[in-house]
């Protein structure tokens, strides 16, 4: 919709440029440095509004293609950022992964060790039992 807003008021200009410049068709001198000629305002009149347009291109076209170099580094310097990030992400999953691998084998090492303790002492405890004599239970009440 602005687009077509600036299309409408630009056609509205050149329109106003052109009645303007068709009331005014006498001749008139211009003064080149060197040499003065005579030519019709009309053509003096859309010969400068021509000239004014051509430098606002130039002008807006070399801003617009500044912008547009300055945009095309931004966005590389985001896919950096984003690009670093994953891998910045990657590995420190990889490295909560070890740390947590090595804990739980860790644990697991101790609790193995406690089982081995616990099943020894177990097996002590029924050798000893083996040894004493079994067919005499022992009386607590004695």
């Amino acid at each position: 919709m602005k687009k077509q807003w600036k299309v409408f008021l630009g056609f509205i200009l050149v329109l106003l440029v052109v009645i303007f410049a068709l009331s005014n068709s006498q001749q008139v001198p211009v003064n080149f440095i060197v040499k003065k000629i005579y030519l019709s305002l009309v053509l003096i009149i859309i010969g400068s509004a021509l000239i004014g347009a051509v430098v606002v291109f130039l002008t807006s076209g070399t801003t617009l293609f500044q912008q547009r170099k300055k945009i095309k580094q931004l966005k590389e310097t985001i896919q950096e950022y984003e690009n670093n990030n994953e891998e910045k992400l990657t590995a420190e999953k990889a490295a909560l992964q070890r740390e947590k691998e090595n804990e739980i084998a860790t644990l697991t090492a101790n609790y193995e060790s406690l089982l081995k303790e616990k099943d020894r002492a177990l097996a002590d405890k029924e050798m000893r039992d083996q040894t004493n004599d079994p067919q005499h239970p022992i009386d607590y009440y004695d």
